[in-house]
């Protein structure tokens, strides 16, 4: 798969020489699993794009609030998406090739730092309604420079993959990453194979239950009576 994936993200490089474009995976031997330790299933969501205002502590704080995937979102700029499985029909991985116009993404900022975020959800159609599972990483585009989105349409096509978490400055914001073979992975990677590791997502209703728990106590509390 290594050979093949890689061919695969340069034969796009040609096609998409006029507009922004990113190679972008998990296809040389880093892969994506789930709490399960289950390489992720095809057909889960990829992205990547920018935080707007977030910072690094508030992304991590949110991913692990509930509702909070609603309100990263809401601070996210998408580049590009794709689903497990595109490009390498195996799960746990995908090769993609996005190659949008910027004037095709109103309010994009050219040159961003890129984050990669991943998300396993109960309903695939509807995935960040549905989101139970998330992962956020990066590597500072100062550490490895592709990981800067191109400065304008005519930039060189770049390539970045999951493979590049294996730096020593890479960021995982939610989830975990795996350095460690991981047996899910073997059937798609061989070994040595590393993983970023998706963390679970608290329900809404989480929230809502507990405090509706304590009003329910403390309604069912005798009352004190007067005189």
């Amino acid at each position: 798969m290594k050979r093949s994936a890689l061919t695969l993200l340069g034969a796009f490089t040609g096609a998409i020489s006029h507009a922004a474009a990113v190679n972008w995976g998990a296809a040389i031997d880093t892969g994506l699993l789930d709490t399960s330790a289950a390489a992720l299933a095809t057909g889960n969501t990829v992205r990547i794009g920018y935080f707007q205002t977030f910072t690094d502590a508030q992304i991590t704080a949110n991913a692990l609030t509930p509702g909070g995937i609603n309100l990263l979102n809401a601070d996210f700029k998408q580049f590009g998406s794709s689903t497990i499985g595109v490009g390498t029909s195996s799960a746990g991985s995908f090769s993609e090739a996005s190659s949008p116009f910027y004037s095709s993404l109103p309010g994009f900022s050219p040159s961003s730092q890129i984050y990669f975020w991943a998300l396993k959800s109960n309903n695939l159609n509807d995935p960040l309604n549905t989101v139970i599972q998330t992962a956020i990483a990066y590597v500072p585009f100062a550490d490895i420079s592709s990981w800067r989105f191109p400065a304008s349409d005519s930039s060189p096509p770049l390539t970045i993959d999951l493979n590049d978490l294996s730096n020593s400055n890479a960021k995982v914001l939610a989830g975990s990453y795996i350095s460690s073979d991981s047996a899910a992975l073997t059937p798609v990677f061989g070994n040595p194979n590393r993983a970023l590791k998706l963390s679970n997502v608290p329900e809404p209703s989480t929230l809502g239950l507990a405090i509706f728990g304590a009003f329910c106590f403390l309604s069912a509390r005798p009352r004190r009576q007067n005189g």
